[in-house]
């Protein structure tokens, strides 16, 4: 499935008019300065997505100051969501796909190194027949192309128990990567399959996509709130990240590091 309501696989001729006329530009530039500016910045939107590899799960970086002031709205109306204690995982996945609000999945990267050259967000992104990852998050650094696999869990309801312990909810999050780590370990060539159905077809993925190396990929739970995490629930998270490579995030992770990145130039 794809992120947004329009199929940017094709765009308008008032687009491709529009865009020749920066290209022009950038020529007209070169002759100046001896070498062609970047002005992607100054294409329509859909031209950004349609020269993407996956034009229909691009996250657009000039959309955080393009959209700042609708970013802003639906980062509050999602704060307002989870403070809803009778919310889902299922209520928030639901409200960011309604609301096309994937910058507060995509915010994620804001801890990583990588994701500020490209960014690519997939909900529901299948392992073969076997599983479903709730998001994949895949960026771009000079290093080539990383991957992020997050499962979301509930917001309430056993997230810890007494003294800070991770609770069954995390647990299940956790075992549920385990599965996927394994799938991946043996699989992760075959994800190309699934890449090839979101790919413009003229382009080449780079290897990236094909080859696994541990070392690109990372993993993430999302579950409970701020108040769930105590001196021994931050030990046991950063142990999962420096021993397993999996991230435990509570949702006010999700709304601060979506707040931190909108008005910016990258992800």
């Amino acid at each position: 499935m794809g992120l947004y309501q329009r199929d940017f696989m094709k765009i308008t001729d008032e687009e491709k008019e529009k865009w020749e006329e920066v290209q022009q530009e950038e020529l007209r530039d070169q002759v100046k300065n001896f070498s062609r500016p970047n002005y992607s910045h100054k294409y329509p939107i859909a031209v950004r997505h349609f020269l993407s590899f996956f034009p229909n799960h691009y996250m657009d970086n000039s959309e955080l100051k393009d959209a700042e002031t609708r970013f802003k709205d639906l980062a509050e109306k999602y704060k307002a969501a989870i403070d809803d204690t009778t919310a889902t995982e299922l209520d928030i996945k639901s409200f960011i796909k309604e609301n096309e609000a994937y910058f507060l999945i995509a915010s994620i990267v804001k801890n990583y190194d990588f994701g500020h050259h490209d960014l690519y967000l997939f909900p529901e992104f299948l392992l073969g027949n076997s599983y479903k990852v709730d998001y994949l998050i895949v960026g771009e650094n000079s290093y080539g192309y990383h991957f992020i696999f997050v499962e979301m869990e509930n917001p309430y309801n056993k997230i810890t128990i007494a003294g800070g312990k991770l609770g069954d909810t995390f647990r299940k999050g956790i075992n549920q990567i385990n599965d996927w780590k394994q799938y991946l370990t043996s699989n992760f060539s075959r994800l190309e399959e699934t890449y090839n159905k979101y790919k413009k077809p003229t382009l080449s993925l780079p290897t990236e996509f094909s080859h696994y190396e541990p070392g690109r990929v990372h993993y993430v739970v999302v579950a409970g709130r701020r108040t769930d995490f105590n001196k021994r629930t931050r030990w046991e998270k950063m142990t999962y990240k420096d021993n397993q490579k999996i991230d435990l995030l509570h949702y006010d992770n999700l709304y601060d590091r979506a707040k931190a990145i909108i008005g910016g130039n990258t992800y």
